[in-house]
């Protein structure tokens, strides 16, 4: 891998690629690229739209100790 030693040195790396990260997301190039984008989002609003049901509904979870226990088993602190 070469070094392009014309190119000025970035005080804030990180920045950088998240930004490029960010930019690949919102520009892709290929048409897989552009599935994935679209598949991830659907995904972000599907799991945003169910925080946003569990906040605002006053309904429990529906899970006890009991139900912890029929999965995992009982607890082994005394």
């Amino acid at each position: 891998m070469e070094i392009d030693r014309d190119r000025p040195v970035s005080r804030r790396p990180v920045l950088e690629s998240l930004a490029a990260f960010v930019s690949a997301g919102l520009r892709p190039r290929s048409v897989l690229a552009r599935a994935i984008v679209i598949v991830l989002a659907v995904k972000l609003i599907a799991v945003a739209g169910m925080a946003a049901y569990a906040h605002f509904t006053d309904q429990s979870a529906g899970i006890d100790a009991a139900a912890v226990n029929r999965l995992i088993g009982p607890s082994s602190a005394p």
